[in-house]
């Protein structure tokens, strides 16, 4: 898989910001014939000094659009990975 992405951080003084993105997505060959290769874009709006979440929409060259409302969960854990945090999870869901 092979990916680019770019950004950019606007604040306007009202106490919002917007990340602002486009990314180019070529996935491994594995992946090709139900994700070809496809670019896109991403707005989300934070909001206040220590935010707890993100909210926005993306839209795709694939013609695919969503909104996206993105939540805080916990800053103590630090996972340096997504993997690490998924393990985690995992491990979490299976104790007793």
């Amino acid at each position: 898989m092979a990916a680019k992405s770019g950004r950019t951080v606007f604040t306007d003084g009202s106490g919002v910001a917007e990340v602002r993105f486009l990314y180019e997505n070529t996935p491994g060959t594995e992946h090709q014939a139900r994700s070809p290769r496809h670019a896109g874009s991403c707005r989300l709006s934070v909001t206040g000094r220590a935010p707890r979440g993100l909210a926005g929409s993306y839209f795709t060259s694939r013609f695919t659009v969503g909104d996206m409302d993105l939540a805080l969960v916990d800053r103590s854990m630090e996972y340096a990975t997504f993997v690490d945090a998924r393990a985690a999870d995992r491990q979490t869901a299976a104790a007793p």
